[in-house]
């Protein structure tokens, strides 16, 4: 069979590139990017594995019409909040000041307008190129955020078979690119029901493979007693989330109150943090470098946005080891569940529950349903908690979330992984 996967963020998804490169022992398989990403993807292209550009986008007064009427009239998901906040973090990445005011002026109508447009609807009105080469696809897989609306567009009207991979555990509350004439595939039971609830995904097209991220808790539990320790002395272990200047700088307050607190409540551990890949800038995280109880784990970086697989097992042995682990929203804060480490959330620092702030940042839906809900106990709201926390780490009540968290997943290798996702 041969087999094309839509792409985009190829060079920050390591386990995609992993999983295509199973495929690939099995089927033919084509991969698809915009011309904008063919250099990232020819420079992390497995062997063996065919290249084509995506080629559908067409200009004109029509498509920029509907382009314009769908932002402002989408239909989105039941979780509104979730949704406006990811808008509002996206539209305050802008760095021109006019680009600035117009993204939250556009969202501002956003907000008060109707949302009557499905994305059905709109693939309906797109008109494409039809110059992308598909000859001989007998199966699409596409990622959450789809990678262009044009080729999507294409790929339904014509009746191909298009296969949907919800990337991660946010992707069902937030974006808008969900099709009925897609299949989607989900992490676990729980997540397929946010995707029939938040997005009105038939319950027949939408089922259940794992975790592509996961296949690395997989690895690493292969070879976790060969796998040397970083860090030869006790600590806890911080991982940043958050991709807005203005927010890194609060997060980077709280971590900070972290540290403080560590100290007096527990001068015997360290404070290991992970600044955020996908942050351009870790200037943001220089005030920590300065306090006497910090270690920066920050020897990871690359070319671009891709992590050696390496540094992954080594993330996991990191956390494994630590004495537990906090965060303020990333998947981290999920995986490390599948260790013996207990997970926190800080969740305190901010003066605002409004707009763009860390309590917005934290209070995400997936956070919030699949964390904190979960195991409330975890769920850090003052430094005096904190403190309480620091002194009581053994306790086995911290641990009910790994417990949790571990009974709704299927952790499986690439190997099976991919097998399933193209199986399904």
């Amino acid at each position: 069979m041969k087999i094309g996967f839509v792409v985009s963020f190829f060079d920050f998804r390591n386990d995609v590139r992993r999983v295509i490169t199973e495929v690939a022992q099995q089927h033919q398989v084509t991969i698809f990017g915009r011309p904008e990403n063919k250099e990232e993807i020819l420079r992390h292209l497995p062997a063996g594995v065919e290249f084509r550009l995506i080629n559908e986008k067409k200009g004109g007064w029509w498509n920029n019409l509907w382009i314009k009427l769908y932002i402002l009239f989408r239909q989105i998901p039941e979780s509104r909040h979730n949704f406006f906040l990811m808008e509002l973090f996206k539209a305050s990445l802008a760095t021109d000041a006019a680009v600035l005011k117009k993204n939250h002026q556009i969202l501002a109508w956003v907000r008060r307008l109707p949302k009557i447009i499905s994305y059905d609807f709109y693939l309906n009105r797109l008109q494409y190129r039809a110059q992308t080469d598909l000859k001989g696809i007998d199966q699409f897989v596409c990622f959450t955020a789809i990678a262009d609306d044009f080729l999507m567009a294409r790929l339904v009207h014509e009746n191909h078979p298009v296969k949907v991979y919800v990337y991660s555990w946010d992707h069902a509350c937030k974006h808008t690119c969900f099709s009925s004439r897609a299949t989607y595939v989900c992490w676990n039971e729980r997540i397929r029901e946010d995707l029939i609830h938040l997005q009105h995904v038939s319950s027949s097209r939408a089922s259940v493979v794992g975790a592509s991220q996961f296949a690395y808790i997989h690895e690493y539990r292969k070879v976790a007693a060969q796998l040397p320790r970083t860090y030869d002395f006790p600590y806890v272990y911080v991982g940043c989330a958050i991709g807005v200047v203005d927010l890194v700088r609060d997060e980077v307050s709280v971590v900070k109150q972290v540290a403080e607190t560590l100290q007096r409540a527990r001068p015997d551990l360290k404070l290991v943090v992970r600044p955020y890949p996908v942050q351009g800038n870790w200037e943001l995280y220089a005030p920590l470098r300065s306090l006497p109880n910090v270690v920066m784990d920050d020897g990871f970086r690359t070319l671009d946005l891709s992590v050696k697989d390496s540094h992954i097992l080594e993330k996991f042995e990191k956390i494994a080891h630590a004495d537990a682990f906090f965060h303020m929203g990333t998947t981290m804060g999920l995986e490390a569940c599948f260790t013996d480490t207990p997970s926190f959330m800080l969740d305190f620092g901010y003066t605002s529950t409004d707009g763009l702030s860390l309590y917005g940042f934290i209070h995400q839906y997936q956070n919030d349903r699949h964390l904190i809900e979960l195991a409330p106990q975890n769920d850090v709201r003052s430094t005096e908690q904190l403190a309480d926390i620091f002194k009581n780490l053994p306790s086995p009540t911290y641990r009910a979330l790994n417990r949790l968290v571990q009974s709704q997943y299927q952790i499986k290798s690439f190997k099976e992984f991919a097998n399933d996702l193209i199986a399904v």
